[in-house]
């Protein structure tokens, strides 16, 4: 009964609640719209990066389609006065990176205007002088956004906090902007089960933790990518609400 229950939100979720919103592609070499939701149907339009599109009410149910690793939906949108198919893999929430924008904290000014001043926060431990001082600085935006810099002895981090966003559209944002290449390159898939590889003078292992439903595996609910390679470098995306977290940590 539960399967079935979830299986029917899902549907109305993507069949009615997409009606008018408000979406960008992400597709740098454009993203196709289709007369139809299959790949083989004629391409009605070349929706360019950065472009706005609307989706649509589509009385249909929702067809699944895998492509790069996603786990992902046929949506019926609206774009250049057209209406036809996009696949929700290759669209953001708010407008891609621009070129020359290469980091989230870039594209957080991109998006949204700084809500204030940087808040620093700094901590010291007297009794363990060779670890000195360490400093938090945050940053809040004003569509919600915000992101956290932590800088320690041989150590650092970075939180991003994204409103609105899912793990599969923070991995897209993240492969977009480059920021971190050996973590997630422009042409890595989106995980889809854990794994180990030997690199360059190292491991790296990425896991994958899914929800349940009667005990078979869900939608991803958290990836963490860790390297080895002398210095630990971890890094996660993962969901707390109705917000997407990235966080990225390294040190010795």
């Amino acid at each position: 009964m539960k399967k079935i229950i979830v299986t029917l939100v899902i549907s109305f979720f993507y069949s009615f609640s997409f009606a008018q919103f408000t979406y960008y592609a992400a597709a740098k070499a454009g993203l196709s719209m289709r007369e139809q939701p299959n790949t083989s149907a004629k391409v009605l339009e070349k929706i360019a990066y950065g472009e706005k599109l609307v989706t649509i009410t589509d009385e249909n149910q929702p067809v699944a389609i895998a492509t790069e690793g996603f786990n992902a939906f046929w949506w019926k949108v609206k774009y250049n006065n057209k209406t036809g198919y996009i696949v929700n893999s290759y669209v953001l929430p708010m407008p891609p990176p621009k070129a020359g924008v290469k980091t989230l904290s870039d594209f957080f000014s991109q998006v949204s205007t700084k809500a204030g001043s940087p808040l620093l926060v700094k901590k010291s431990e007297a009794a363990l002088n060779e670890m000195g001082e360490s400093t938090i600085t945050k940053q809040l935006f004003k569509n919600g956004m915000e992101w956290q810099e932590e800088k320690g002895y041989e150590n650092g981090s970075n939180l991003y906090l994204l409103p609105d966003f899912t793990i599969e559209q923070c991995f897209l944002l993240v492969r977009l902007l480059g920021q971190y290449p050996d973590l997630i390159s422009e042409k890595d898939p989106f995980p889809s089960k854990n794994a180990n590889a030997k690199i360059e003078g190292g491991t790296k292992s990425v896991e994958v933790q899914r929800e349940k439903y009667d005990g078979k595996p869900g939608p991803v609910q958290k990836i963490k990518i860790v390297l080895e390679q002398g210095a630990i470098t971890e890094f996660e995306i993962f969901t707390l609400g109705t917000q997407a977290l990235i966080f990225w940590t390294s040190g010795v």
